[in-house]
C-alpha cells in the first residue's frame, strides 16, 4: 500500500511539472503568464525637431529614436496639447523616422510627444515646437572674384527670407583648401553676404565652401540646419617672384614717377 501511494504521488508531481512547462497559468492567473512586450522597451529615448512653413502654411515635426537599431515595428508616435481644433495627432512613419505635417501647431506652449505600443505609453517627452526648430539648409552659394579689390564676395540664399516665421538666422560659413580635409575656417554672420580677402587665402589653390543656419532671435530656438551643398572656387596664381600680377604695371608706374621726380630736382 505504501509503494502504491508513493507511485501515485510521483505521477501527480510529474503532471504538475509538465503542466507548468506547457505554459498553463495556475490559480486562474492567465495574464501573468503572458509575456509583456513593453518590457523590451524600458530604455527608450528619442529626439525631435520642427520645421516651420515647409509646405505653404504647413509645419512639420520629425522624431527618431536615439538608438537606431531599436525594433520599431509595432511602435507609434503621438503628440497631444497645444494643437488647434484637436487634442492629439498621430505621426506617419518613414523608414526609421516618424513625422507629421500639419497647420494645427499653435507654436505657443508645450506639447507632449509619446511613444506608444498599442494603447500604452512607453516613453513621453515635453516639447515646445518653437524651441526645437531646425532651419532648412541654405543653397545657391556663389563666389565672385573682384580683381580690382583683391577679394572674393560670397553670397548664398535661404528660404527663410521669404517666411513669416523664423526669419532671423545665424549662418556658419565654413571654408577650407580642398586638399585639407580637416582644417575648416568658420565665419558667423547674420546676413547672406561675406567678403574674403585674397591676401588671407593661399594663392593658386582650390577652396571648398559651405553654409549652415540656426535660429537667431528672441522667440525661436533650435538646432543647426544640414549643410548646404558645397561650392568651389580657385584663387589666382602669383608670378615667379611671388608677387601679384598687378605688381609689374604698378612698379613701372612708380619707377617713372620716381625718375621724373629726380629729373625735376636736378633742374
Amino acid at each position: 500500500m505504501t509503494i502504491l501511494s508513493t507511485a501515485l504521488g510521483t505521477v501527480f508531481y510529474l503532471l504538475q511539472a509538465v503542466s507548468g512547462e506547457s505554459g498553463y497559468a495556475q490559480n486562474g492567473d492567465v495574464e501573468d503568464a503572458e509575456p509583456d512586450d513593453s518590457s523590451c522597451y524600458s530604455q527608450l529615448s528619442f529626439s525631435c525637431y520642427s520645421q516651420l512653413e515647409v509646405d505653404g502654411p504647413l509645419h512639420s515635426l520629425t522624431c527618431a529614436f536615439d538608438n537606431p537599431y531599436i525594433n520599431s515595428t509595432n511602435l507609434n508616435f503621438e503628440i497631444c496639447g497645444s494643437l488647434l481644433g484637436v487634442h492629439c495627432l498621430n505621426f506617419n512613419k518613414l523608414q526609421n523616422k516618424y513625422f507629421i505635417k500639419t497647420k494645427k501647431f499653435l507654436l505657443i506652449g508645450n506639447s507632449i510627444v509619446c511613444v506608444k505600443l498599442g494603447g500604452k505609453n512607453l516613453a513621453c517627452q515635453e516639447v515646445n515646437i518653437a524651441k526645437i526648430v531646425k532651419p532648412e539648409a541654405p543653397f545657391d552659394i556663389k563666389v565672385i572674384y573682384r580683381e580690382e579689390a583683391n577679394d572674393f564676395v560670397v553670397t548664398f540664399d535661404t528660404s527663410h527670407l521669404k517666411k513669416k516665421y523664423v526669419q532671423q538666422l545665424m549662418h556658419d560659413i565654413a571654408y577650407r583648401q580642398e586638399k585639407d580635409k580637416k582644417d575648416w575656417m568658420h565665419v558667423n554672420l547674420s546676413n547672406t553676404r561675406l567678403t574674403l580677402l585674397q591676401r588671407k587665402l593661399q594663392a593658386d589653390a582650390m577652396y571648398e565652401i559651405k553654409v549652415r543656419s540656426i535660429p537667431y532671435g528672441v522667440y525661436y530656438e533650435g538646432f543647426w540646419s544640414e549643410w548646404s551643398p558645397s561650392s568651389h572656387f580657385r584663387t589666382p596664381a602669383v608670378n615667379h617672384a611671388g608677387l601679384s600680377p598687378l605688381y609689374g604695371p604698378l612698379s613701372l608706374i612708380i619707377r617713372r614717377l620716381w625718375n621724373n621726380c629726380v629729373r625735376n630736382q636736378k633742374r
